[in-house]
């Protein structure tokens, strides 16, 4: 479908809307204030770089220990699908709807089965969410309790909590209980009237790969728990870039903001899919929430933009390492 698709024109509008904003709160912020705080990072932005480096290293070693196959892929070979997913999923209208699938396909390429494929990168996206949702569950809990928030942030906030709330509680069930959700979920979405038809999948290739991800979640605990550990680690890290984004602002804040900052602004790539790199839905977000812990809405649209810059380089090195075809293939 070429751009001139009604699909496209959404998603084009959709772009131009985020844009609209990032421009209207550049403008409404004070964008020499904004400016200068980015320039502010200096050569913190080094150390920045750094770390999410590292959390794009751990969630490799976490997605390479999801494979169960006897045949694995090597290291290098996964992070460097991890980073051609990181930049799919940046750069493009789909998010992880798209970046997950090419993920698959690239292991594929290198020989891993299909089931296997679609297995490990189910697992590690598992969990990774859910170690997303604790983080969010958790801040959100925790500036519910102790911020004046405004009527439509705590709502927001309140929401959250409920829908990650029941994810966890449901995964959690599905884990230690043995149950085959996803194989009941594609049941249920088979039997809706207009999408049901569309869905063409194999109802024994969906329980093998289900018994393929229990290998990870559930029938080998010490993988499980290492994978964890690690995605664990990898969050940990994004709490520790934004540690050093907040030290650039020269604003005092507390050793506690990091973590609320990155709960608060966990799913924000999720919520807004649709528009490319979340432009202007990632820097308003962030301004809302800096002004809801008692730091400056400017400093907020600021690093929002920092880490932009930083998922741009990324993408372009996801771009630049991405493996290609076998010989033969």
């Amino acid at each position: 479908m070429t751009w001139t698709g009604p699909k496209h024109r959404y998603r084009a509008a959709f772009l131009v809307l985020g844009v609209a904003l990032f421009v209207y709160l550049l403008v409404r912020l004070g964008a020499a204030n904004i400016l200068s705080l980015i320039l502010g990072v200096g050569w913190y932005f080094g150390l920045i770089a750094v770390a999410y480096a590292g959390h794009q290293l751990l969630r490799a070693t976490a997605y390479w220990k999801c494979v169960t196959a006897n045949q694995r892929s090597s290291y290098l070979d996964m992070l460097r699908i991890r980073l051609s997913g990181e930049a799919i999923q940046y750069l493009t209208f789909t998010g992880p709807f798209l970046a997950e699938p090419a993920k698959v396909w690239l292991l594929r390429e290198r020989g891993l089965g299909t089931k296997h494929a679609v297995a490990a990168t189910v697992s590690e996206y598992l969990i990774y969410t859910l170690t997303s949702a604790a983080f969010a569950v958790a801040g959100l809990v925790y500036m519910v309790s102790h911020f004046q928030l405004s009527g439509p942030v705590s709502l927001a906030a309140r929401m959250l909590i409920y829908v990650m709330g029941t994810f966890l509680l449901a995964a959690a069930c599905a884990i230690v209980g043995r149950i085959y959700l996803i194989g009941g979920i594609i049941s249920g979405i088979r039997r809706l009237p207009v999408v049901g038809k569309h869905l063409h999948l194999d109802q024994k290739d969906v329980r093998d790969t289900e018994d393929l991800l229990f290998v990870v979640l559930r029938d080998r605990p010490l993988r499980f728990l290492t994978i964890l550990a690690l995605e664990l680690a990898a969050q940990a890290l994004l709490v520790l870039e934004l540690f050093l984004l907040l030290r650039t602002t020269k604003e005092s804040f507390s050793v506690l903001d990091p973590f609320l900052i990155e709960a608060a602004t966990k799913f924000v790539g999720l919520a807004f899919f649709f528009i490319p790199g979340q432009v202007g839905a990632a820097e308003a977000t962030y301004a809302l929430i800096f002004k809801a812990v008692g730091l400056s809405a400017s400093a907020g649209f600021a690093l929002a933009v920092a880490r932009r810059l930083r998922s741009l380089l990324v993408a372009g090195v996801g771009l630049a390492l991405a493996p290609t075809p076998p010989d033969g293939a």
